[in-house]
């Protein structure tokens, strides 16, 4: 149902079938406001529904749990096929290096490791011994990797304003499209542009996970699970990547890496299947009073969201549960949206949130291209590069639990002291581990690296570890705190997040394997941990400045008058 904004005695608000109902407002003579982003959500020591759900039963807030908790599913296997994809690809690197150097990547699979540097230090010579091989300068090669994070950043740009003006569901459907299709077209590739367009394509497919399937979550999702519903969707990479990623070397060098890219895509197409089935269109729009718990509808006593009211809204249908543009168009909210990317992207919290998610997405592309040349180099064979990716395995567990399970009762736990209002501010809490984590990474993975013939191969995995556990929990925890942060803006403010970290993520970290040509790996990795852990300097200023950013930002929103 459409909610506006001012709330009055015996006001006519339009609904989603045209139906005329009149909302009654609560006497009372004080006006009440609290900062927008700001939510009651305990009350007399109890859990309030934040957002707010409305009688309507065709309000995704209003679907069954399991029904809600199948849709995230399906997002998360869909979200992490086309994540995983990136990460698969950076390890096979040295396998499209040869490809483009007129070689058969299969003889990779007699390989054993690169000769060792006589030095016993490798600034660079594992990747000097590919650069050498005759071919595409491996940085081009290199951007198989990381182009497609660009794709991702930009896509968003259009994916998130469509999906307010036609909805989410028509636009997950077609992302689904172009995330297979992209995988058929690179598979039947013949020359490295071709398969960079093919990359290109299906990143801005995967781009629906970047700020799509976020904003899906919180359309569905109550905000005190949401950190468990997005580790979820950012855990279930681990899974996908664990069973291709060991996988993907034997394939190739057994029957070609195309085989590898066709695989993905009928992966891909069968998730395009499951959301085309359990993902109903979630667009719903509310008010700021709805968005921060407040309800326009009279409470039954002791409840905490308003009874479903079949009469006056009719129940759900095969059409609602499975049409697409279900809610009308939404236009001029749509270009509202654009503007309102404009505008938040110079709030102070909003860069800082931006930089933190470029900066963890730079270094986790950068190890991802240059892992699995340092394990040849450390003597491992080609077939066995795929358990490099056992450590991002490891850390999915670590997510769920930290960035999701704990960070819901941190952030919750923090609104129970603070008499029951919980602040955005307090996820910052949760990223605290995450960001520590990342830096250590750097220095473990730069280390290891620069060291690979003198130290033990494990602190390479380590490092993976720990820098994946920081990817994957930042993305997370970052994504919940700018939505809670702006509810009223959250497509903006994720288009923001994620198509900034993308583009500066690309920016910092497609030249990597020409910047540890020059700087060795040490070098390089210790400047990511240094831009990291100034960062981590500054959440202290955000975490106890933020609610004044955001009454200076976002204003208050009124409750005066709202039925709780």
């Amino acid at each position: 149902m459409h909610i506006r904004d001012q709330f009055y005695s015996a006001t006519e608000l339009k609904g989603s079938k045209g139906v005329i109902e009149k909302v009654e407002r609560v006497d009372s003579n004080e006006s009440d406001e609290q900062v927008l982003g700001t939510t009651n959500l305990y009350q007399d020591g109890k859990l309030q529904c934040v957002p707010m759900p409305t009688p309507d039963p065709k309000d995704p807030l209003n679907l069954p749990r399991w029904r809600r908790w199948m849709a995230i599913i399906s997002l998360c296997f869909f979200g992490a096929l086309a994540l995983s994809a990136e990460t698969i690809v950076g390890a096979l690197i040295p396998v499209f290096v040869l490809e483009y150097a007129g070689q058969d990547p299969k003889i990779l699979g007699s390989l054993a490791g690169f000769p060792p540097d006589p030095s016993g230090i490798v600034p660079s010579s594992a990747v000097d011994q590919l650069a050498g091989l005759g071919g595409p300068p491996i940085w081009k090669v290199s951007l198989l990797s990381s182009l497609p994070i660009l794709t991702n950043g930009i896509s968003s740009y259009f994916l998130v304003p469509a999906s307010i003006a036609i909805g989410r569901r028509p636009v997950l459907l077609l992302c689904g499209v172009m995330a297979w299709a992209g995988g058929v077209w690179a598979g039947l590739s013949h020359s490295l542009d071709s398969h960079l367009a093919a990359r290109c394509f299906q990143g801005l497919g995967a781009g629906a996970v970047e700020a799509l399937i976020p904003l899906v979550v919180q359309d569905l999702v109550f905000i005190h699970h949401r950190n468990r519903a997005m580790a979820g969707i950012w855990a279930a990479q681990g899974v996908i990547i664990i069973c291709l990623g060991i996988g993907s070397p034997i394939i190739v060098v057994t029957t070609g890496w195309r085989l590898l890219y066709f695989l993905t895509a009928g992966l891909t197409a069968g998730a395009w299947l499951m959301v085309a089935a359990f993902v109903p269109e979630s667009r719903f729009p509310r008010s700021p009073a709805e968005l921060s718990g407040k309800s326009l509808y009279p409470l039954a006593p002791g409840e905490p969201r308003p009874a479903l009211d079949y009469s006056q809204f009719g129940p759900r249908t095969l059409g609602t549960d499975f049409g697409i543009m279900n809610f009308g168009y939404q236009f001029k909210e749509a270009g509202q949206s654009m503007l309102d990317t404009v505008r938040t992207m110079v709030f102070p919290n909003m860069i800082w949130a931006i930089l933190v998610n470029s900066a963890i997405i730079s270094i986790y592309n950068a190890a991802a291209q240059t892992g699995s040349t340092v394990l040849l180099a450390a003597g491992w064979e080609f077939r066995k590069i795929g358990l490099a990716v056992i450590p991002i395995m490891v850390a999915t567990p670590f997510v769920f639990l930290i960035s999701g399970f704990f960070a819901d009762k941190v952030s919750n736990w923090h609104a129970k002291r603070n008499g029951g209002r919980r602040e955005p501010e307090a996820h910052l809490l949760s990223l605290v581990l995450p960001l520590l984590s990342g830096a250590t990474g750097c220095i473990a993975f730069g280390y290891a690296g620069e060291h690979i013939y003198t130290s033990h191969w494990s602190v390479l995995l380590i490092g993976t570890f720990l820098l994946a556990f920081s990817f994957l929990s930042v993305n997370t925890i970052a994504a919940v705190f700018v939505v809670e942060s702006y509810p009223q803006w959250a497509g903006p403010v994720l288009v923001n997040v994620s198509s900034f970290r993308c583009i500066v993520g690309f920016a910092m970290s497609f030249r990597a394997t020409t910047w540890i040509q020059a700087r060795g790996y040490l070098g390089c990795f210790a400047i990511y941990a240094g831009i990291l852990g100034f960062l981590t300097l500054v959440m202290p200023l955000v975490y106890i400045y933020g609610k004044r950013i955001r009454a200076w930002t976002a204003g208050n929103v009124p409750t005066r008058g709202v039925k709780t």
